[in-house]
């Protein structure tokens, strides 16, 4: 009984049309499903770029601040000289600078300048409202990083805070 049975699957050559269709079919519900995940990589790199981005902002924070605090620049306003370069402060905290800053006392600097984009980056500032955002991202203003300057009320100072929207990247 063996022996008829193994003839009759060692007399078979190849693959019929049937198991070739069932199997071009499985793999394209395979390719259907993976597919958009692998598309949409880009919005999840550029998410990942504007988190970069608020991870170099909240050293720039700490780091001036820690600064300022040995300075003994916690007032209304402050500054803080780091590699020849003067950053403004508030309450121990940078400013958000403005487009005409030179690095000087009269025209300090503010957190822009504390962290380095490279050249031909798509991170735009805008030093009016404290937003580094993705430029070539769906909609930048939610891809984006909002530094809010430090405020104080009363004897309590907020401190400044680099405030994350991956929402459409």
């Amino acid at each position: 009984m063996k022996k008829l049975a193994n003839k009759r699957f060692s007399a078979q050559k190849g693959f019929t049309l049937i198991e070739l269709v069932v199997v071009i079919v499985i793999l394209g519900i395979l390719a259907a499903t993976a597919a958009p995940k692998f598309i949409d990589l880009t919005g999840d790199a550029k998410g990942a770029v504007i988190k970069g981005v608020q991870g170099s902002v909240n050293s720039a924070i700490n780091m001036v601040h820690a600064k300022a605090l040995v300075g003994n620049q916690t007032g209304e306003v402050g500054s803080v000289t780091i590699e020849g370069q003067v950053f403004a402060l508030a309450y121990g905290y940078p400013t958000r600078g403005t487009a005409d800053s030179e690095g000087t006392a009269a025209k300090p600097h503010g957190i822009n300048k504390l962290i380095e984009l490279e050249s031909g980056t798509s991170i735009t500032y805008v030093e009016s409202t404290g937003v580094f955002s993705h430029s070539q991202a769906t909609t930048a203003a939610k891809c984006s990083v909002t530094y809010s300057i430090a405020t104080k009320a009363g004897d309590v100072v907020t401190p400044a805070k680099a405030v994350l929207d991956v929402d459409d990247c």
